[in-house]
């Protein structure tokens, strides 16, 4: 067997090995999934758990436990999270893009740079969320209570504010470009550099304060 026929033979058993040790990863991963979700299924909980990356895309966690969870870059787009428990936990960089949270708990919650546009949020409890870079955009926010929560530099264009709670939060740089504020509490919260246009104001008035185009 010349040179090149060894190594020809040699490159193809490595390409067969590497392959199977990458199906065998992608099975384990699978069955890890697959086990975990039939256990959030079965107890309704999946408290300080790790959830890194899973997708729980379009599933119905209505009422589940994952206080504490690590969801970081999780996919949960369009997920059903009605009075989740989801305090304390980190989701930063996750997609609950168009996700149902009403009345859910994420107090103290790491939501950090992740997407939560169009998703429902009102009578939901973000007090104390860490919401930096977050895209909350067409979000809806109705008597929701974002008690000193951080939302430097976070996504607020044509969010529905009604009547949340703003008290003491920290809105530097964010942007509130069509935000409807109406009736919203915004008591010592940190406005600086907000960015207010075409934006209702709590007293009914509009603000264009900083409109690009103005």
């Amino acid at each position: 067997m010349n040179f090149s026929t060894k190594r020809l033979l040699f490159s193809t058993v490595l390409a067969l090995f590497l392959g199977f040790v990458a199906v065998s990863a992608i099975h384990k991963r699978y069955s890890v999934t697959a086990y975990t979700l039939a256990q959030i299924k079965a107890t309704g909980a999946c408290v300080s758990c790790s959830l890194e990356n899973f997708d729980l895309q379009h599933l119905d966690l209505s009422g589940v436990d994952l206080s504490g969870a690590i969801l970081t870059g999780a996919n949960l787009n369009k997920t059903n999270l009605y009075r989740a428990k989801i305090q304390g936990a980190n989701l930063m960089g996750a997609d609950l893009s168009g996700a149902y949270l009403v009345k859910s708990n994420l107090s103290g919650t790491n939501l950090a740079e992740a997407n939560l546009s169009g998703a429902d949020l009102s009578n939901s409890n973000l007090a104390h969320a860490n919401l930096k870079k977050t895209d909350l955009s067409y979000g809806y926010f109705y008597q929701t209570n974002l008690f000193r929560t951080n939302l430097t530099r976070s996504d607020l264009t044509n969010a529905n504010l009604l009547a949340s709670h703003l008290a003491e939060a920290n809105l530097d740089l964010a942007d509130l470009s069509g935000a409807n504020l109406s009736h919203v509490d915004i008591r010592d919260a940190n406005l600086k550099n907000v960015v207010f246009c075409q934006t209702k104001m709590p007293d009914g008035t509009v603000n264009n304060t900083r409109c690009p185009q103005l």
